[in-house]
């Protein structure tokens, strides 16, 4: 995820058929040992270099923490190794991993958007981990099905590195001068919603058409799914559902009853972000980076802004677990040494460390029961999020079906502008379904 959202570009299809032809030449398990399974690496053994691809723009505190805080941790074991650390913008990461692995060239570690590793463990990118992890005194302590939702197909292929999570942005100043607590609940925030607006004159809730993962959020609060896997591999699309076409119809519903602006409908969440910043709105669903964001734009209201959980149908929404993964690159030349760096960048310490600096949450269970977690008004609702997360289907496919053909998009855009969404949804499943099996070369 971005160091802002970290959005992701919508050439993925593209890139996953260019790459097709280089999956033979990568992705095998590492030989030799290592010392995370059971072996011990000799520092003589170790190469001159290790290269680590991180994603975002480089910030000067956490540059400095991956090369000199972990790096210096790691030359004291293995001190005639140096640490190379290179930022990778999201907008054109694509083209760069392609063009590395076609040319069999690359770092040794790299951070996969944990949403991206299917598509990049399919493409041969990615070094098969398996036994390493598996050996890694740290493996248990991890979230089980974030580190389950680093593998693809029975291959580990990365180990989770930190997590985000949406939550929901209000105005605290308000809802105390109105009496409120956040909403938790879709009748809480109409209510609140129009209190907001009665009072203050701003619309109280923003709801932009183009917000998917959002989407997925109210249709997993309902006990609908996304997509399902049947016993012989094949994917089957559920939003054609009772419980999504709920989720789906609530939504357009508050832009309908003008609780949101009828200027978000085609528009993604910087719009809310925007006008949240600027005092124009009361509440907006976002990431804990927005915050960063909003005080870029206009730091006047920063105070007075405050997160709560996505408000569900009955309750706090699941919410999708967004974050990065390490990876060992599919060309590095010291795969065994890779892993061990990512072993040190990522033991218990360091990701409480790194999660600080960067704003997101550790993938250790245990450390989101610190205080800090509990106590600080800024972390804890994105904490107790935590505890209730989801994943979208784990297939190369669900980057084509929802970035290149943006399916959330064009189903949501559709019934914001008055068609019925059962029928909507009908057609956009068949749609999903059909993406969903496209062959997997």
């Amino acid at each position: 995820m971005e160091r802002v959202e970290r959005l992701m570009p919508a050439k993925i299809a593209a890139v996953a058929a260019a790459l097709l032809f280089a999956a033979a030449c990568g992705g095998g398990a590492p030989e030799g040992g290592n010392a995370a399974a059971g072996g011990e690496l000799d520092p003589a053994d170790a190469p001159e270099n290790l290269t680590i691809w991180v994603m975002g723009s480089a910030q000067e505190p956490l540059n400095d923490f991956l090369q000199n805080e972990v790096g210096g941790q790691f030359q004291e074991t293995y001190p005639d190794t140096e640490i190379t650390v290179e930022w990778i913008p999201w907008d054109g990461y694509a083209d760069q991993f392609q063009t590395a692995l076609a040319a069999g060239e690359g770092p040794d570690i790299v951070e996969i958007g944990n949403d991206q590793n299917a598509l990049w463990a399919s493409s041969g990118a990615l070094t098969d981990i398996t036994e390493l992890v598996g050996a890694w005194d740290e493996t248990p302590n991890l979230n089980p099905e974030m580190l389950e939702y680093a593998a693809y197909d029975g291959v580990q292929y990365g180990v989770p590195w930190y997590g985000g999570v949406r939550t929901l942005w209000y105005r605290a100043d308000w809802l105390r001068e109105l009496g409120y607590e956040p909403p938790e609940t879709w009748a809480d925030v109409e209510e609140v919603a129009e209190a907001i607006e009665a009072e203050y004159d701003v619309p109280g809730f923003g709801a932009p058409s183009r917000f998917q993962n959002g989407l997925w959020s109210l249709i997993w609060s309902t006990g609908g799914e996304l997509a399902v896997q049947n016993e012989d591999g094949s994917w089957e699309g559920q939003i054609d559902s009772p419980e999504a076409v709920e989720a789906f119809e609530w939504w357009a519903s508050l832009t309908e009853s003008e609780i949101s602006p009828q200027s978000y409908v085609g528009e993604n969440e910087l719009i809310p972000l925007a006008d949240m910043a600027n005092g124009q709105l009361g509440m907006y669903i976002d990431g804990s980076w927005a915050i960063g964001q909003m005080e870029e734009q206009n730091d006047e209201f920063i105070e007075d802004l405050a997160p709560g959980v996505i408000p569900g149908r009955d309750g706090m929404a699941p919410a999708m677990a967004g974050g990065s993964n390490l990876s060992v690159w599919a060309n590095s030349a010291s795969p065994e040494f890779a892993f061990e760096f990512i072993t040190l960048l990522n033991n218990q310490e360091n990701a409480a460390r790194w999660s600080e600096l960067a704003g997101f949450f550790p993938a250790y269970p245990a450390l989101l029961e610190d205080e800090r977690y509990q106590t600080d008004p800024m972390l804890a609702a994105g904490a107790r999020q935590m505890t209730d997360v989801r994943f979208p289907p784990n297939t190369p496919n669900w980057a084509y079906a929802t970035q290149d053909l943006d399916l959330f998009h064009v189903a949501s855009l559709r019934i914001a502008e008055g068609e019925d969404a059962a029928t909507v949804l009908g057609e956009v499943n068949a749609e999903l379904t059909e993406a969903l099996n496209r062959p997997i070369e």
